[in-house]
């Protein structure tokens, strides 16, 4: 039968045709590969999709990482689909079936909205193979092949898969063995099209962990993560942070309630104080015009942690404690419906959506600092909170195609806004607190103070004194006889005068006292923290080390049990070889977390901590190199040239030279990855010219980026960036370098963009120990 519709003139147009638009199969590619910013994207879109399916767990397993077989393994316990669901839902891009279901059967909200997370499979993988069972229904298998939509030519309906009716469905994928699997969806993603990197998978794991809201986490949904790296820092269940929020010295909460009024309350529970914005309607509130938040109803919710020791009820958490928790939840992200919308409040900052870098940076007064009311800016790390959204009450905050932020219009804008006004109500509150609060600075100040009135008392009582004469004089300079003796009240007077200036000098020698005990003490934390900052360069630089070789101990320690405890002296000749070959790799790795274990108890002794006149350059030079040369020379490949002896004496304190050292050969290390293993080479130089040590460092690595010879000493200056372009140092390491070679050795340090290797060049020029200990340093 013919569809071709009835010639037809119209306005002396003829019909001649009727045509739907279609879609190009490229279209898939775009949607899926080229719109989806991030692997890690995809990834969390598709464990959203498991958390509407009403799984309890969901499992993500990576295997041969780094070979051309690496595969990804995601599977839930979820609902499972039919053949006819698979068919009709799965398999049509941008279905509606989750826009029009307001609760699945467990209750929850769906998160997915569009139906395009499934195209997040193509940006991750060639082939996906899409497994899946529902309750009485037969397993099938979907297989796609996302290459075949790269031909420009082909129509998106012009592209079939197959699907299978499958009987090993509990066959796992990964260990080959059998095991249940009743129900759920499982899906295979074979050629992994990105390098999944240490780095890229603990930035997997963290995304994951703030993927549920950490306020309000539903506690009947499970993620798991196998990196198949045997690391103990990577896999197992994914949790969410360990809070403590009870320790926080503010807790605000503010809502936009049904009615368009908004309400914020601002507690503590360190204090009796609160503040409070009682409800206002939102046309009050917002002089913009507008009756109603266009974002519609919602909740916002924040805690305040000045980076200082505090309480959460009877436990101390001390500064490192709340610094490390800040520094893994610090920012202000939007959850929907319990789930995280990217990419707001990153912890490392970014998605800074607030400005909270940017107002601190204008106003970067302290809270109690006497100025402007106002002027004080709360920091992007001294805040852990969120937005909470849902489908339902907020539709019109929608996300964008690329799973990356919330469509910005009028809504957007006004959801903005209330955050934005909830943030500064806190920030006013507390500044009035905090100057409202203020005490005395210090023991010294106060006892400036004293000194002050003191002398102020002494000058007004001899001013009295001269007074006092100038009248005696008056009236005694006209009296024939001579007085014998002075009047009683010009004896009280000077007695009077007498007390005042003792007082002030009592007082003046107080004020002395306490600053020069403060005095010390600024002297004592400041080599304190220069002690610590020697062992913080020393655990950074090595620290990330002892993780693979504990993990390696653990892994055939486990082994050797099985396979000596167990089969124990029967052993067969074709086992006895792998055996020793454990056993042999055991005793290697001990070896390398004792000789690490020796070297950072040795750095915090009293005697590495201790300012010398004999301290040997050459020796703390040797004694990195040894205590890592297995690291340095097997691992990196990296081969050092460097005087086996030589007395180039300093004064200074040996922790600090071995930390110098440590810091620029892990700088080094970190410049000749891209070298190849025969050409890295670091070379070290010391020779002695008129009354000064001269070391010169080298290595064969990428040299320094042009014109940053002198940035690079600065604080938090770095050159170091990820595979994304964000830099990942601390910009620190060289700052100290120079601290301690200026400070302690009274030296001097300079750095060369190229030097004779044709990397980085480093010249320490330190002068020669005057009191140099006469004995020899082998």
């Amino acid at each position: 039968m013919s569809t071709e519709p009835p010639t037809q003139k119209i306005d002396g147009r003829e019909l001649i045709d009727q045509q739907p638009l279609s879609v190009s199969a490229r279209v898939a590619m775009q949607l899926g590969r080229e719109s989806i910013s991030s692997s890690v994207t995809a990834i969390l879109e598709l464990v959203k999709n498991s958390y509407d399916a009403d799984a309890t767990r969901v499992r993500i397993r990576f295997q041969g990482l780094g070979s051309k077989d690496a595969t990804l393994v995601i599977e839930d316990d979820g609902r499972g689909m039919t053949l006819s669901q698979l068919r009709d839902n799965w398999m049509v891009i941008g279905t509606a079936n989750k826009a029009t279901v307001r609760k699945t059967k467990k209750g929850r909200a769906p998160t997915g909205e569009k139906g395009l997370g499934r195209l997040g499979l193509d940006r991750l993988c060639a082939v996906t193979r899409v497994q899946s069972v529902a309750v009485n229904s037969t397993p099938v298998e979907l297989e796609i092949d996302w290459r075949s939509y790269e031909q420009a030519v082909s129509r998106l309906e012009e592209v079939v898969h197959s699907i299978y009716s499958i009987t090993e469905i509990e066959t796992d994928p990964i260990t080959g063995l059998k095991t249940a699997f009743s129900q759920g969806t499982r899906l295979i993603l074979q050629g992994l099209k990105d390098e999944w990197s240490i780095e890229a998978l603990a930035n997997l794991r963290s995304e994951l962990a703030l993927l549920v809201s950490p306020f309000a986490a539903p506690n009947d949904f499970a993620i798991e993560l196998e990196s198949g790296m045997i690391s103990d820092s990577l896999d197992g269940p994914v949790t969410v942070p360990d809070f403590v929020l009870d320790a926080a010295t503010w807790k605000i909460t503010a809502n936009i309630h049904e009615d368009s009024t908004v309400e914020i309350r601002m507690q503590s529970g360190q204090h009796d104080t609160e503040y409070r914005l009682k409800p206002v309607p939102w046309r009050e509130w917002v002089r913009d015009g507008s009756e109603q938040p266009a974002c519609g109803p919602l909740e916002m919710e924040f805690y305040y942690f000045p980076r200082e020791k505090t309480y959460a009820g009877e436990k101390i958490l001390t500064k490192a404690d709340v610094v490390q928790f800040l520094e893994a939840n610090q920012g202000m992200r939007i959850y929907r419906d319990g789930f995280r919308v990217k990419p707001y409040g990153q912890p490392n900052g970014e998605g800074d959506w607030l400005r909270f870098a940017f107002l601190k940076a204008r106003s970067p007064e302290g809270p109690a600092q006497k100025g402007t009311v106002g002027a004080w800016r709360v920091s992007y790390h001294q805040v852990v909170g969120a937005v909470f959204l849902t489908h339902h009450l907020n539709p019109t905050l929608s996300d964008q195609t690329n799973r990356e932020g919330l469509v910005e219009g009028k809504a957007f804008a006004h959801l903005r806004t209330f955050a934005t006004k909830t943030v500064r109500f806190f920030e006013l509150s507390h500044q009035k607190f905090a100057q409202s609060n203020k005490h005395d600075v210090s023991t010294a100040t106060d006892a400036e103070k004293k000194a002050k009135e003191s002398v102020a008392a002494s000058d007004d009582a001899l001013k009295q004194l001269s007074d006092m004469l100038g009248r005696l004089t008056t009236s005694y300079i006209d009296k024939p006889t001579p007085t014998t003796a002075l009047p009683k009240e010009v004896i009280e007077a000077v007695a009077k005068t007498q007390s005042l200036v003792e007082k002030v000098r009592a007082t003046a020698a107080e004020s002395a006292e306490a600053i020069a005990v403060e005095k010390a003490q600024v002297e004592k934390q400041k080599n304190m923290l220069s002690n610590l900052a020697s062992l913080g360069i020393l655990a950074a630089a090595f620290g990330h080390e002892t993780v693979d070789w504990a993990g390696n101990v653990v892994k055939y320690a486990e082994r050797l049990d099985e396979d000596v405890i167990s089969k124990a002296w029967w052993l067969s000749e074709a086992e006895r070889p792998d055996v020793q070959k454990t056993m042999k790799f055991l005793v290697s790795e001990s070896r390398k977390l004792r000789k690490f274990a020796k070297f950072t108890l040795g750095n915090v002794s009293r005697d590495k901590r201790t300012k010398k006149n004999d301290v040997c350059i050459r020796r703390a030079l040797d004694t990195v190199f040894s205590a890592f040369r297995e690291v340095i020379e097997v691992e990196k490949k990296i081969r050092p040239d460097y005087p086996a002896s030589g007395d180039f004496c300093v004064e200074g304190y040996p922790m600090d030279w071995e930390s110098i050292f440590v810091n620029l050969i892990i700088n080094a290390a970190w410049a000749m990855e891209t070298t190849p293993p025969t050409e890295r080479l670091i070379s070290v130089e010391i020779r002695t010219e008129n009354g000064f040590h001269i070391v010169q460092f080298n290595d064969s690595g990428r040299g320094l980026e042009a014109g940053t010879e002198d940035a690079i000493f600065e604080p938090t200056f770095t050159t170091k960036r990820n595979e994304r372009g964000e830099e990942t140092g601390t910009g620190l390491g060289l700052t100290i370098v120079k601290a301690f070679v200026e400070e302690h050795s009274k030296g001097t340090v300079a750095a060369t963009q190229k030097g004779k290797l044709g990397g980085a060049s480093f010249t320490i020029t330190v002068p020669v120990a005057t009191q140099a200990s006469k004995k020899s340093n082998p």
